[in-house]
């Protein structure tokens, strides 16, 4: 897949342009006229740098999906919707987080959408008891997961909640649920860019899926959760799993 650069011009370069006018602030007001100028390399940097990712310029397969562009010959064919509510500060930022979510399913044609997002402002006895959750992962009708659930509002329906906690009791950095009608996961503030990812396609495989872990580094399902540079990839049947979901709209 060819990356866009300065000097590029085409369809494509107009694609960018409509994005990086929708979704950089402040506005860059670019023309579309299709020619990668250095107008247009100038937004693309401050895309990158707003995203969390490496501000070289070039438009290659992380600032695609970060922008919501469909790599060449690999449309995007189905969508989920992500709604972040923080009761921590995470320490990746949270772009970066965003971003890598977003590059991850980028490469199955599967769009990883912006729903919503709360920085939760809780009282001082909420903050005391939510500084350290409960590892276990018991998505039931009660208990710390359930009240985390209950904070920030409502997940629209078919939306996926991703709360951010300060830690877990436990030596993780993750949670996926699959409580009946509460699709959720919660991640530790020390989560790596890929954490949220993960939890997320825990989700979306549903606790039937098998095997739940991969034992394979490059696999976004490794039972640990490493610090890496390249995107993680997923198994076909993985990817199947995933795009069956109700979670994971066709669009």
């Amino acid at each position: 897949m060819a990356n866009l650069t300065q000097g590029s011009s085409g369809p494509e370069v107009r694609t960018l342009q409509t994005a990086l006018n929708q979704q950089l602030f402040p506005r860059p007001n670019l023309a579309v006229d299709g020619v990668f100028g250095s107008l247009t390399r100038t937004a693309v940097v401050a895309f990158q740098r707003q995203a969390g990712l490496l501000p070289d310029g070039i438009v290659g397969p992380r600032t695609r999906a970060a922008l919501g562009m469909p790599a060449p010959g690999n449309p995007f064919t189905h969508a989920i919707s992500l709604h972040f509510r923080s009761l921590a500060l995470t320490s990746v930022p949270f772009n970066t987080i965003l971003s890598s979510t977003q590059a991850v399913y980028a490469q199955f044609g599967i769009r990883v959408d912006f729903g919503s997002g709360m920085s939760l402002g809780l009282s001082q006895a909420d903050a005391d008891r939510f500084t350290q959750i409960d590892g276990q992962c018991r998505w039931t009708a009660a208990g710390e997961f359930f009240d985390v659930q209950q904070l920030g509002g409502a997940i629209p329906a078919g939306g996926i909640g991703v709360f951010f906690v300060e830690r877990f009791e436990q030596a993780l950095n993750g949670c996926g649920g699959h409580a009946p009608n509460r699709p959720a996961c919660i991640v530790a503030k020390a989560g790596t860019n890929f954490c949220t990812a993960h939890e997320v396609c825990h989700i979306l495989l549903t606790s039937s899926f098998a095997p739940v872990h991969i034992n394979n580094p490059t696999n976004l399902m490794h039972s640990v959760d490493l610090q890496r540079n390249a995107v993680p990839s997923l198994t076909q049947a993985q990817v199947d799993q995933v795009k069956r979901s109700p979670l994971c709209r066709r669009i």
